[in-house]
């Protein structure tokens, strides 16, 4: 069990953020896992081709996989990010310039003085080991995860358009008590149910949640002097890469036509225009038309992100989904 105490000053400074590069590490113990969770097999089946054929250095050998037990990855392979979202390349790069005294901090952290292959060549050569390990990155980010991102960027930003919108309604502890159900927070103290045993105290440090795609689990990032990092599963993920179901909420359907039902189904996860063509195979025009239908109805509600606008269920909408969704169909006499 991994506890951190949390005063309120603490909690005044939780914040969010996304990390191309916390994805991708994520996404390598789903690649090698012997038994993935099934909503990520259609992404492997159409990338381990990709991942074989990538010519990768230590990479390929880092991760030593376990389906059960710990999975210690060092903090310095994937660093907090300090920006609510950096470019991987950025991140890949700052990995690069890691300081020789930190890969071996965060190695004795991990293992003491019995640090296993292939973690041992990085204390013994942390320069050289850790330029390859950054081209590695590259390879693999472009191998197996460029083409996707932008889908998966779309649901992690919705995901943090959610939680944003909870941190400053109802406040960071709120946020904390629905997080992940590994997540228990008893004020002053928020519980992650792993395999370690340690105790945690910010000292100052700002706590740094990061939605991910490619986890089930929550994964913790703990810089010495920088931040701790909390890496939790995003909603909609299990959704990402599932076909559409035939058929669908009739009532929903017959109330609004099966573009607009669809349309205001899938807003369950907020998203941008694109995101929903994509997702729905709708002509971007066709989700605009339907989207300012809905928001002219007051069942939809937009925010803008940046330079991006997402689409997402207001109360109204939610409330209207969820009651035809559950509305039994009606007898024929």
């Amino acid at each position: 069990m991994i506890r951190i105490e949390l005063t309120d000053d603490d909690l005044e400074r939780t914040r969010l953020a996304l990390s191309p590069l916390w994805e991708l590490v994520a996404s390598l113990f789903v690649l090698h896992s012997t038994s993935p969770p099934p909503e990520y097999g259609e992404w492997i089946a159409r990338t381990r081709p990709a991942f074989e054929a990538a010519e990768l250095g230590p990479l390929r050998g880092l991760l030593p996989i376990r389906d059960a037990g710990p999975n210690y990855t060092p903090d310095f392979v994937a660093p907090i990010p300090t920006a609510p979202l950096t470019a991987v390349g950025d991140e890949i790069e700052a990995v690069r310039a890691t300081e020789p005294d930190v890969v071996r901090s965060n190695l004795a952290a991990d293992w003491g003085t019995e640090v296993p292959p292939p973690w041992d060549a990085f204390a013994a050569r942390p320069v050289e080991m850790l330029d390859r390990l950054a081209d590695d990155l590259h390879t693999y980010w472009q191998a197996t995860l460029a083409e996707d991102w932008p889908r998966l960027r779309a649901v992690l930003e919705g995901e943090m358009l959610g939680r944003a919108r909870a941190l400053a309604l109802l406040g960071p502890a709120a946020v904390l008590e629905e997080l992940h159900p590994k997540v228990r927070w008893r004020r002053p103290v928020m519980e992650l149910d792993k395999h370690k045993d340690i105790e945690l105290h910010l000292e100052g440090r700002p706590l740094v949640l990061i939605p991910l795609v490619f986890t089930r689990s929550v994964l913790l990032g703990n810089a010495e002097r920088g931040a701790v990092g909390i890496g939790y599963q995003a909603r909609g993920t299990a959704q990402l890469w599932a076909p559409d179901e035939p058929g669908g909420t009739e009532p929903l359907e017959m109330l609004l036509g099966h573009g607009r039902a669809a349309v205001l189904r899938a807003l369950a996860q907020p998203a941008t225009t694109n995101e929903l063509a994509r997702r729905l195979g709708y002509a971007p025009s066709t989700v605009s038309a339907h989207l300012d239908i809905l928001a002219r109805g007051a069942l939809v509600e937009r925010h803008r992100v940046r330079r991006s606008v997402f689409y997402g269920l207001n109360e109204t909408g939610a409330s209207l989904v969820a009651l035809l969704a559950d509305r039994p169909q009606a007898l024929s006499a």
